[in-house]
């Protein structure tokens, strides 16, 4: 038997009945490195496979990557690198409907949830610190302190004369009913009497302007009667709006009759505590 021919009968007996490599030198009497050349291209017979100790640990990584299994997660549960379990099921894709993949979801949202409630309840509890301490700060409020308090807040708020257009009178819109109190109580300071103002309601046509119009009443403990007919805007239903539901009341407009004095009265206020203020900043720039 030449070599060409030991090489096919080599390669038939690896086939069947499925000989060793030991079994097939003995026959053949080469070298391995023969034999490796003789047999190329052929699987070995399945009973000649070593066992390999991470088989079973590839068959279940593949399993829980089926049940929806993350790499990190395969990884942490097998006890291996995340390279390693990238090797092992890269290939099959995540099925992110499973139910371990929702499952993953849920627990992400809620341990958000968890971290964002314990900010929050510690975020409250600072602001709430903060407030206190700056309202035990303030105390009580003089009538001065009013005056210029509710100038500055019409300066902000209120309607402005323009040299184009004069409309020296006090009218304030807002829809605050803190700013709302402290504008009523300047203009008690000016001499009007809640009676003496009128009062209108502005807002969308989605909502109860005549309740708007009783909770302003009862809110600001203005009279009822002094309200004038409420200003309706047009609903833009492109327009997101957040200012709805039963919190919603609008804007209220109060309008002080014959006061062109007190409104300039409230100019010369602000004047005054702009200019003040600015003398004090510029004391407090370095090099003036």
């Amino acid at each position: 038997m030449d070599r060409d021919e030991m090489r096919a009968e080599a390669r038939r007996l690896r086939v069947d009945p499925g000989l060793s490599r030991s079994q097939l030198i003995k026959i053949f009497g080469v070298s391995n490195g023969t034999l490796t050349d003789w047999l190329r291209g052929i699987e070995p017979p399945e009973w000649t496979r070593r066992p390999n100790a991470k088989d079973d640990l590839r068959r279940q990584a593949a399993e829980l990557r089926e049940a929806g299994w993350s790499i990190n997660d395969i990884a942490t549960r097998m006890g291996v690198a995340k390279s390693t379990a990238f090797t092992w099921v890269g290939h099959v894709p995540l099925d992110r409907d499973s139910e371990r993949a929702r499952e993953k979801r849920e627990l992400a949202k809620k341990r958000v949830a968890g971290r964002w409630d314990e900010f929050r309840a510690d975020r409250d509890q600072r602001q709430a610190e903060i407030q206190a301490a700056a309202a035990q700060e303030v105390g009580s409020l003089s009538d001065r302190d009013v005056l210029l308090m509710g100038a500055i807040a019409y300066w902000c708020e209120g309607a402005k004369s323009k040299p184009w257009a004069r409309g020296d009178r006090l009218t304030f819109i807002n829809s605050d009913p803190g700013l709302l109190r402290l504008h009523l109580r300047f203009l008690q300071l000016n001499g009007y009497s809640l009676g003496e103002l009128s009062y209108r309601v502005s807002i969308h046509e989605t909502a109860d302007a005549s309740a708007a119009a009783d909770w302003w009443a009862e809110t600001l403990e203005i009279p009822r009667d002094a309200f004038r007919k409420p200003t309706i805007k047009t609903h833009v239903p492109q327009t997101v709006r957040h200012n709805v539901g039963q919190d919603y009341h609008g804007c209220l407009t109060v309008d002080a009759p014959k006061s062109r004095q007190h409104y300039w009265r409230m100019e010369g206020v602000v004047k005054a505590v702009v200019g003040e203020v600015s003398s004090a900043y510029r004391g407090l720039v370095p090099g003036r």
